[in-house]
Parts: structure tokens; sequence; C-alpha cells
């Protein structure tokens, strides 16, 4: 079993790393003026000026700080910055040039560029008001009746700095890119949400983002479809879409989970390579400890104290957490968790030699175990089941309409992060689920690379469900195209359990 779970703990949590692009190439700028490049395009936009229903007068560092008070509904505008404009060749040749080149159809618009923050909700228990920066793509050629669309991020690391919004969008390793400028070239309104806790991070009552907590993130994706209509009503129709990549197609998948009870209809969703599986493998990691060391897997140890900082913050409360750490790591764990981006992972090295020298033996012991399946929680280990109840939320059924919304699900057959088996659990669970949807397998894509070849397909399958357009042509193979070495279909990794 220990070699089983080896194999478990190495993929499951090297999945949780698909990111804005390369962790070297996609490193943030040092400030927020500098994330998108100024050169190039006109000053004017009057057409999509026009549409606008809020003044974007605020300076674009005033998107991330103090929002003020947090009046209005949720997706209310509480600061709005003007950025600049991509023309549609300029648009065009970013998405061909990225090193997960767009292979579409031509450019039929460039954009206007905002930066937006708006007003959510945080998953926190009882709920509380939140906010969330974000980048705005307002299309100069939009396609009549275009849909809302909002466009999840994957991993880039919690701290201020790692702000996607902040990100430098013409650099050639950007899957983000790849994703979100296909879909504004084709006449599509985009938001971009950073999540809430990006801006003004830090500050009373705003925790940092949950790290693959659905509900916080999944409210973020759906306020934002509800800020953009607030931004600018007249320039979307009454469809809503969810695109998301990696940690952003799990963002996209709780999004249409809450979709319903929290009031936002979609109306199709696409989750590229979603990383979909129980997060209950940061907890079982601890078993294996040893096969992974701090200074030999870096990525895997950061992606597991995100994870469990941040839902410490949020659900246990700010302040909080540090308090499953060991006392003499709790300060170089919070600078760590503060500063480091998803290219600075190497910087959890000096902490420790493995995991287990971070957490206290309480919280280990206490886990370990029972987030394998090996054993249960008992009667009286309420560490083992507030933490269970965690990794559980974190993936939720889709239940009711959410079951009946179309999905599509890219996928590349080299995928080497978010490997077959681990994927195919997620694809077993929205079997389970009687979802609607369909996993569109592509031949010797990577788990960015995907993005780029399958970002024209999406922009058709797009129009088919929003715009009532041909449907695109069925995707060669779908799932059951993956078998292992001997010819059998490939299983879901397990443990933990796959519910």
């Amino acid at each position: 079993m220990r070699k089983k779970l080896g194999i478990l703990v190495l993929v499951a949590t090297s999945g949780a790393l698909g990111s804005l692009g390369a962790c070297s190439s996609s490193t943030p700028t040092a400030g927020p003026d500098a994330s998108v490049d100024a050169g190039g395009g006109s000053d004017a936009a009057t057409g999509v000026d026009a549409a606008l229903a809020v003044s974007c007068n605020d300076a674009i560092e005033a998107v991330y700080g103090d929002p003020g008070a947090l009046a209005g509904d949720r997706g209310a505008i509480l600061k709005c910055a003007t950025d600049r404009v991509w023309t549609r060749d300029e648009l065009e040749a970013a998405a061909r040039k990225s090193d997960y080149p767009y292979t579409g159809k031509p450019f039929t618009s460039g954009a206007k560029v905002f930066r937006v923050t708006f007003r959510t909700e945080r998953g926190t228990t009882p709920p509380t008001p939140g906010y969330s920066s974000s980048l705005v793509f307002m299309p100069d050629a939009p396609t009549p009746g275009a849909p809302a669309v909002v466009a999840a991020h994957g991993t880039t690391g919690p701290a201020a700095s790692c702000a996607p919004s902040r990100y430098t969008f013409t650099s050639t390793a950007n899957a983000f890119l790849s994703m979100v400028f296909p879909l504004v070239g084709a006449g599509y309104p985009v938001i971009a949400p950073d999540y809430a806790g990006y801006a003004n991070y830090g500050a009373p009552g705003n925790p940092p983002s949950g790290y693959f907590a659905s509900e916080d993130v999944g409210k973020s994706v759906l306020d934002g479809l509800r800020a953009l209509r607030k931004l600018a009503p007249g320039a979307v129709s009454d469809k809503n879409i969810v695109v998301g990549h990696s940690q952003g197609g799990h963002a996209a998948l709780s999004a249409l989970a809450l979709s319903e009870t929290y009031g936002v209809p979609l109306s199709g969703v696409v989750a590229y390579a979603p990383v979909w599986f129980n997060q209950a493998i940061y907890g079982a990691a601890f078993l294996l400890a040893d096969q992974f060391p701090l200074d030999t897997s870096p990525f895997l140890n950061a992606t597991g104290l995100w994870y469990l900082y941040s839902h410490g913050e949020l659900l246990d409360g700010q302040g909080k957490g540090g308090d499953i750490y060991v006392p003499a790591k709790r300060a170089a764990v919070k600078e760590f968790f503060d500063t480091a981006c998803i290219g600075d992972a190497d910087k959890i090295k000096p902490l420790g030699k493995l995991m287990t020298d971070l957490y206290t033996t309480e919280f280990i012991d206490s886990v370990k175990l029972a987030a394998a399946g090996v054993t249960d929680c008992g009667p009286t280990n309420e560490i083992c089941k507030k933490w269970l109840a965690r990794y559980a939320a974190d993936r939720p059924h889709l239940t009711g309409r959410a079951a009946t919304v179309p999905v599509l699900v890219p996928y590349g057959s080299k995928d080497e992060t978010l490997t077959s088996d681990r994927a195919v659990c997620g694809f077993d669970r929205l079997r389970s689920d009687n979802a609607a949807y369909k996993v569109c397998l592509t031949k010797d894509a990577s788990h960015s690379g995907v993005v780029g070849m399958r970002s024209g397909y999406v922009n058709d399958w797009i129009a088919n469900v929003a715009l009532g357009a041909p449907a695109p042509p069925a995707c060669d193979q779908d799932e059951k195209a993956l078998v292992d070495d001997a010819g059998a279909p490939v299983k879901c990794a397990s443990p933990p359990p796959n519910n």
C-alpha cells in the first residue's frame, strides 16, 4: 500500500500545480502598473467606453488597496481603473506566439482592458462580505448577443504579489494568455478575477484566498459574472459561461456546484484539465513525507502548505493559519505564505528537511490515516473530523440544475502534471453525478498545451451553447481512449477513496 500511496501523493500534489504558465517565466512583475505591457495599441476606444455603466477613473493601484465601504449587492463595482488597448492584430499575435500557441480561426476583435474591484462573498462560516480584484477585457468588435464570460486562473501562490491581474501578459510561457486572448478575440467580453483575498492582502476581515476552497473561489467566479454585467450591462446577453484551467478548472466546477443556490445560472462550463480529485491527499501526504523532501519536491510541499495554511486563515480565523505548524517554524511558514509565488517554491527548502518537520505531531497523527482511507476519525478526534470535512467540501457534488449544464473538459494525452490516473478520478466523479459533461481528449497535448490547442474549439463550443451556432465537430477521442501500457482502461488512483 505504501508504494501505491507514494504514487498517488506525487501525482495528486503535482497535479495541483497548474499555473498561469511556466514557473520561471510567469513570475509577477514588481508592481501592478507594469503587469500589462503598456506598449502598442491606441488610447481611444469610444464605443467600449460608452458601453460602461461605471466611471473607470481610479488609479490602477487603488484596485489592489482598501476598497472602502462594501456597498451594493454582490458583484457591485467598488473600484475601476482604465488599463490599455490591445488591437486585434496585437491580441492575435500574442496568442499565436505563446509557448502554448492558439491554432484556431483569425481573431475578429481587439479589446480595451480595465482593472476592477468588485463585491463578493467569502467562503467562511457564516459567509462574510469580500471583494476581488480582476481584469476585464471589453471587445471593440463584440459578437452580437455575446454571453458574459469569466476566466478562472490556475495556481499562482496566495501572496498579494501573485495576483494574476499583475502578470505580464506578453510572456510567451503563459497558459492564461492562451485561454483568455482567444475568447476576447472572438468578441466575448471576459472578466478574469484574482479571487477574493488578493486585493488589500492581509487586511482585517480579508483572509487570503482559500487555495482549492470550493466555496471561496466559486463565489468569486460567480460574482465576477455579476460584476461584468454591472460594469457593462448592455454588452452581454443573459447567458453566462465559465472557463478555467487546472486550479481554475476546479474553480469553474466549484462555481457550477454553487450556481443554483447562489443565484447565478450558468449556460456552460469549460474546465481545461481540472484538478477535481479528493483534497484529502493533503493529509495522506504525511504518510510518505520521507519520499518527498522539501529540497527535491518544493512544489509538492508548497502547494500542501498553501492549502492547509489558507484554510486555517479562512475557516478558523485570521492569524489561525499557523496553528497546525510547529511553533518554532510559524514565523518562517508565514513569511513563505505571504511572499512566495509559484516561481518561488524553492524558498520552502530552508524551512526544514521534510514536510513533517513543519507541522505539529498532533495534526499529522490526527489526519494522515483517515485522509488516506486506512481508518476513520473515531468518535473523539475533532481535528480529524474538521479537516476531513474540509477536504470533502472542496469537491462538491453537482446536483439539481448544475448536473444538466453542459460541461466541456479538454484534456491532453501527454499531461504529465495532472496524469491520467488522477484525471480519471475527476471524470469518474462527474459521471457518478450524472453531469452533462464530455471529455475532449487531445493527442500529444500537455497540461498547459491543451489550452492553446483547444481554445479555438472552445470558442466554437461556446458559440453553440450560448448563441445557437452549429456545434463543433465531435472530438476524436474521449476518456475511454486513456489506457495503460497493457491496453486496459486507466483507473482512478487511490487512496484516498474517490468520494
